[in-house]
């Protein structure tokens, strides 16, 4: 059933809610067409198996105070409205997969359009993180030159300054500048190769933007012509006197006074509320809360 209610809701939902003409006499149903405003009324209801309307009775089985607040006014909607509700589901088998594909198309389309727009932003985004990261590398290191050579000019200072020739003095110099020489190479090294790594970045990121961009112009025009095609489509079919074409493929009925659904004479159990809601939802229409 589930298949066969979100193929049904998914085309019942363009025609307007209007009383059905050659209905059945006052005692039987009211027919009617469904709506968006029907559809959303059907999934917005959570029926459960074990539970019936009992007038002046609450889920707890205690006794509560009628909500009608005008008896006449009740008892007026009680005549007009029928017991059952019956909503007919039906598609168009001659329009169907033309227009589906057509309708498919486009929307194929579109998303295409959407996704690589979204991917150049993405795209941008990283390429401004990949500059900053270089920014920082690169001050990073200009601080560690700065470190070295500052560090460099105090152990000449203190073992004698430039022109010392004293042998013990000129070991201790080049013993320290052996320790300061080997951290700040070390350093400068890792610094370099995620400075290389990040141009890398950069270039590869660079050529991802510029395809991006280069395939937006022809997506964008692969939109257009689809779109003029699927118009062209609808309005072949619309012009052929297609569109009134009808085959009906079930029916909701909704008891009234149960405040139950059933379909085609079956309950409709959740998983069945759930694939109509599906439907429905497709097509732009949302469950409401109860009301």
């Amino acid at each position: 059933m589930r298949r066969l209610l979100m193929l049904s809701a998914a085309f019942c939902l363009s025609a307007p809610a209007v009383l059905a003409q050659g209905a059945s006499g006052s005692s039987g149903p009211m027919v009617i067409s469904i709506s968006k405003l029907d559809c959303s009324r059907v999934i917005s209801h959570t029926p459960s198996a074990d539970v019936a309307y009992q007038p002046g009775v609450d889920v707890r089985g205690k006794r509560v105070v009628s909500a009608d607040a005008d008896p006449k006014q009740a008892e007026f909607a009680r005549k007009v409205l029928p017991e059952v509700l019956e909503i007919p589901l039906t598609i168009n088998p001659l329009t169907y997969n033309k227009a589906k594909k057509a309708n498919k198309n486009k929307e194929e389309a579109a998303a295409a359009v959407a996704a690589n727009t979204t991917a150049i932003a993405t795209a941008q985004a990283q390429g401004t993180t990949l500059n900053t990261q270089l920014t920082t590398l690169n001050t990073q290191k200009t601080a560690l030159t700065n470190t070295y050579n500052t560090d460099t000019a105090a152990i000449v200072a203190i073992t004698g300054g430039a022109g010392e020739t004293d042998p013990g003095l000129l070991r201790v110099r080049a013993a320290r500048q052996a320790t300061i020489d080997n951290t700040y190479n070390s350093n400068l090294s890792s610094i370099n190769s995620q400075i290389a790594t990040v141009n890398s970045s950069i270039t590869a990121n660079s050529n991802t933007v510029a395809t991006l961009q280069a395939n937006d112009t022809t997506l964008r025009q692969d939109y257009t012509d689809t779109n003029m095609a699927t118009e062209g489509t609808l309005a072949g079919l619309s012009a052929k006197g297609l569109d009134s074409t009808q085959m009906k493929v079930g029916t909701v009925k909704y008891d009234v006074a149960r405040n139950t659904f059933t379909f085609n004479g079956e309950p409709m159990l959740s998983e069945d509320q759930r694939a109509l809601a599906e439907a429905c939802s497709r097509r732009g229409v949302k469950a409401g809360g109860r009301r």
